[in-house]
């Protein structure tokens, strides 16, 4: 898993924002990309991953980049939206900073809430703690802890305690900013409730 690449199999296998695919799996149904910096937006991973005839969901403002390098079955989305994509329930949920410029939210960048197989997944993209984290209702929760463009870990932690997922799993460490101590640091923040999941390996 570099950076926030999450992949999860259910009744779809779906991506969040792949980078530094190993191969090319074509396995996925649904790729979601948080935004357009190139840690989170990659079309040659896309391709390595996307079948043929799934679908690329976006933000607005990478909509004609994708289009024009060949996706066919590209969506364009905004903040707190629904969607039904392939048959996933699906809700965008703003991601920007609150006391920094990497990220602002009049960019339109978010994170997604997926339903799949009864369970919600959401991954925060790139974030601070944000007021709309209150509303969110999520079993697994993929947040940011690397500092500098994002929450801190002991912030991510507390953003995880706000929302109360059943397990939260720290992303967006060690490949670009971020170390292991902040993932632990993460870990043992959390309420003892959440269950807290390092998926990358040393």
């Amino acid at each position: 898993m570099y950076q926030s690449t999450i992949r999860i199999a259910g009744s779809k296998v779906i991506y969040f924002d792949p980078v530094c695919i190993e191969g090319e799996p074509k396995d996925a149904d649904i790729v979601f990309i948080t935004h357009t910096h190139g840690d989170h937006f990659s079309i040659p991973d896309i391709k390595n991953v996307l079948k043929d005839d799934g679908t690329l969901v976006i933000t607005m403002d990478g909509v004609e980049a994708a289009k024009a390098e060949g996706f066919k079955n590209v969506l364009g989305v905004t903040p707190t939206k629904d969607y039904t994509i392939d048959g996933i329930k699906v809700k965008t949920v703003p991601a920007y900073n609150t006391n920094k410029d990497f990220h602002l939210k009049s960019s339109g960048w978010v994170g997604y809430i997926a339903d799949l197989n009864n369970t919600l997944y959401y991954m925060a993209g790139d974030t601070d703690v944000i007021p709309e984290m209150k509303g969110i209702k999520a079993d697994v929760a993929f947040l940011p802890i690397g500092g500098t463009y994002t929450m801190t870990a002991k912030e991510a932690a507390s953003a995880a305690n706000i929302i109360k997922p059943l397990v939260a799993v720290p992303i967006h460490f060690v490949d670009v900013v971020g170390t292991w101590d902040d993932a632990t640091t993460f870990v043992k923040s959390l309420d003892s409730s959440i269950k807290g999941a390092i998926l990358k390996k040393r």
